[in-house]
């Protein structure tokens, strides 16, 4: 039975896989990881419970400020390459404006100025002086049922991180012969497996929210949807 390694890592793969140490992981042994012990003393970890280690990582480290030393510096040793592509990585996944300004140490303002580029695109950039909003039509978003919701969070694949971004409808807004969606960024939590409603509702409340789904391997929405009437069900 040794020789079978699906749905199981050996402790060097953990480590990849959390971007830590192998001298960490064992610290996690016993305590939130509980491998079993093979052939030869290998220890094998569950791709599960890695995979929910990985979401509870990091969700304690987007509640968690730096330090004052490491704050101040940050943002001078990248380049405005790097905070760029930092930002688009998190707006691709519907980060809202403060998770974004807290994770990576920099102003709300080059934020704005940012979220404008990745919205523009190549082209529009040419036709910039008057272009329609850069937000998603109200015909471009299904609007489904709690219970059409529910059945898309129990789907969510064990042992992959998927982002669940959260917004509040706010209503549409016309331009042109068009009608947007307005919304208001709540922010997110990685999950590793299957979620409930309760747990979105007792995060942001209930009501009309635009939820979004978003997998990293390969990385991409999954799925987004206006869901009426929310409640902790």
């Amino acid at each position: 039975m040794d020789g079978f390694t699906e749905g199981r890592l050996t402790r060097g793969q953990v480590a990849d896989r959390l971007n830590m140490s192998v001298s960490t992981v064992r610290r996690y042994e016993g305590v939130r990881l509980h491998p079993t012990v093979g052939r030869n003393d290998i220890r094998w970890f569950d791709e599960r419970e890695v995979a929910a280690l990985a979401a509870e990582l990091v969700n304690e480290a987007s509640t968690k400020r730096p330090k004052a030393r490491e704050s101040a510096i940050a943002p001078h040793t990248r380049s405005p390459g790097e905070i760029a592509a930092q930002v688009f990585e998190r707006l691709e996944q519907r980060q809202s404006l403060a998770e974004i300004v807290i994770g990576l140490r920099i102003t709300p303002e080059t934020v704005r100025a940012l979220f404008d580029q990745w919205t523009m695109g190549l082209t529009e950039g040419q036709l910039r002086m008057h272009r329609e909003p850069a937000v998603p039509r109200t015909n471009e978003i299904p609007r489904v049922t709690q219970d059409v919701l529910a059945s898309l969070l129990a789907q969510l694949p064990e042992g992959e991180l998927t982002r669940i971004s959260v917004a509040r409808y706010r209503g549409a807004y016309a331009h042109g012969d068009h009608d947007y969606l307005r919304v208001d960024e709540l922010g997110g939590f990685h999950a590793a497996g299957p979620v409930a409603i309760a747990g979105i509702v007792r995060r942001y409340g209930g009501g009309t929210l635009r939820i979004t789904a978003y997998g990293f391997d390969p990385g991409g929405v999954r799925w987004e949807m206006l869901v009426d009437g929310l409640t902790p069900a």
